[in-house]
C-alpha cells in the first residue's frame, strides 16, 4: 500500500457517555419542531427552546454532521485525524504511507464507519479482495449493492466483527480500492479494524 485517503464518520459515543447524553437530549428536542432542520437556525432555536445547553460541540448535533472529531492540533487537523495517520503508518508498518484522513461527527450513538480509498503499488482484483476478507475470521462482508446489501452503524451496533461493504476498483485510479467499513467502536475500537483489514489486503498483494 502506498497512500490511504479515509474520511471517518465517528458515532458520538466516541466522545463517551456526554456524547450519547447530548445526543438524545437534542434529538427529543428537535423531535417536538414542526419543520426540524428545514431552515438555517432551526435545529439550533429548538434544542435552545428546550433549555438544552452545554454541548461539547459547537454546534448541534441532531439531524447534522460536525466536521470536527478530536482537539485542533497545527494546520486545521485534528488529534483525531492526526491518529489515523500515525496508527495507519504503524500497524501497516509503512513509516512513509501518505495518509489523508478527515474525522466527522455524526449523529449516531454507536459504531463508527469509514469510506476508504487505498493505493496500492500494483493493480488488484475486485474479487481477489472481497475472497480475501472473506477469509478473515473477523470480518463480515456485506457487499451486494444491487440488492441494497452494505454494512450500516444501525446493523452493527453491538456486534464483534467488522463489517466491509462498497468494495469496488477506483474509477479514475486503476490502482486503488475504494471500500465502507463499519464496527462497533464501544467493542473493538475506534479505527483499528479498519487498519487490520488494509495489513491483510497489504500482505497479500505486495
Amino acid at each position: 500500500m502506498t497512500e490511504l485517503v479515509v474520511a471517518s464518520y465517528q458515532a458520538v459515543s466516541g466522545a463517551g457517555t456526554e456524547g450519547i447524553s447530548q445526543l438524545e437530549k437534542e434529538t427529543k428536542a428537535v423531535a417536538k419542531a414542526e419543520t426540524p432542520g428545514m431552515k438555517a437556525g432551526e435545529v439550533a432555536r429548538a434544542i435552545k427552546d428546550a433549555g438544552i445547553d452545554g454541548s461539547l460541540w459547537p454546534a448541534p448535533i441532531a439531524l447534522n454532521v460536525i466536521p470536527v472529531a478530536g482537539s485542533p492540533k497545527d494546520g486545521g487537523h485534528t488529534s483525531e485525524e492526526l491518529k489515523v495517520r500515525n496508527e495507519s503508518r504503524k500497524i501497516l508498518g509503512i513509516d512513509d504511507l501518505k495518509v489523508a484522513a478527515t474525522c466527522v461527527r455524526v449523529p449516531v450513538q454507536v459504531s463508527h464507519s469509514l469510506a476508504v480509498h487505498a493505493k496500492f503499488n500494483k493493480k488488484l482484483s475486485v474479487d481477489d479482495v472481497r475472497s480475501e476478507l472473506e477469509k478473515q475470521p473477523t470480518v463480515v462482508v456485506q457487499d451486494d449493492l444491487a440488492n441494497g446489501i452494505f454494512p450500516t452503524p444501525a446493523e452493527v451496533a453491538g456486534e464483534d466483527p467488522t463489517y466491509v461493504g462498497r468494495i469496488r476498483q477506483s474509477l479514475d485510479f486503476d490502482q486503488s480500492i475504494e471500500m465502507f467499513v463499519v464496527g462497533d467502536n464501544l467493542r473493538k475500537g475506534a479505527a483499528l479494524n479498519t487498519y487490520e483489514i488494509a495489513e491483510l489486503v497489504a500482505k497479500e498483494f505486495n
